[in-house]
């Protein structure tokens, strides 16, 4: 992906001199870029989470209640030599910190990428000078503005086949519910019950699971979608289509004789 990168900003700097539309340019390369790693940080965090990194330290002696789905702390009074209890509280809210930032990174890359197809595709700004500015793009609008006004666009097509409108890519449609929740909303909100490995001498990893519609309250848990495996596959799957939009521009961009911005034919 850098290296499409590279050479696409290479040809917009050898095209545009103009230093507002260079500066907006990059503005939305490198807000790809740092959504993206952001992205992947959030994950391997996510996988590294320690349940036993939040046991109570020895000196607790009172039972805490906890804000999250009623859940509690695990009695003193359960305790053994071998055991602390849990702060399930403190765990809850690493792991949606953790979860509201995978899904605000991950679908950001693609905005932001969007805007960056704006400017390349020169998609005019709204308003008159000085009050122009860009509206509000998302990537499935801007696979719509391509296909209206570049419709033989490599990208257009490569977004209308990757992300078509009707019906959804089963993995973005859960993936968009999912991040409009962490918007306002936990994902993480029912109980989790520490369990204690006997030979191991430690708290075994909870399974952490998504809700099945979190437009549906309460949340359902029928799919039983675990949420380390669902995030490697959402991770997975942008990464792959921004490589492949990056490599679908280059091609644009030959196809235009390599003149940027890419006017409306």
């Amino acid at each position: 992906m850098i290296e499409a990168q590279e050479k696409i900003r290479a040809l917009f700097y050898s095209n545009v001199t103009d230093e507002n539309h260079r500066f907006e340019f990059d503005l939305f390369n490198v807000s790809v870029t740092q959504k993206l790693w952001s992205t992947e940080q959030d994950y391997k965090e996510l996988v590294g989470l320690d349940i036993n990194d939040f046991q109570e330290p020895p000196y607790v002696l009172d039972t805490k209640s906890d804000d999250i789905a009623g859940s509690k702390t695990q009695s003193i009074s359960t305790m053994t030599s071998q055991t602390r209890p849990v702060n399930i509280q403190e765990y809850c809210r690493h792991l949606n910190r953790l979860l509201d930032g995978f899904f605000m990174n991950s679908l950001s890359a693609l905005d932001a990428l969007a805007h960056q197809i704006r400017v390349l595709y020169d998609f005019p700004l709204k308003g008159t000078k000085p009050e122009k500015k860009a509206e509000d793009i998302y990537i499935s609008k801007i696979r719509d503005m391509l296909l209206e006004s570049h419709p033989k666009s490599e990208v257009g097509r490569l977004l209308q086949q990757k992300l078509k409108p009707e019906p959804k890519p089963d993995w973005f449609l859960k993936f968009e519910s999912l991040r409009n929740c962490t918007t306002h909303e936990s994902l993480i909100g029912a109980e989790i019950s520490p369990v204690w490995d006997q030979i191991e001498r430690c708290y075994k990893a909870p399974k952490i699971i998504l809700p099945d519609d979190p437009k549906e309250i309460p949340f359902t848990y029928i799919e039983n979608r675990e949420a380390i495996s669902f995030c490697q596959t959402i991770f997975d799957n942008i990464e792959s289509l921004l490589n492949e939009v990056y490599e679908a521009i280059l091609t644009d961009i030959k196809n235009n004789n390599n003149i940027l911005p890419i006017g409306k034919p």
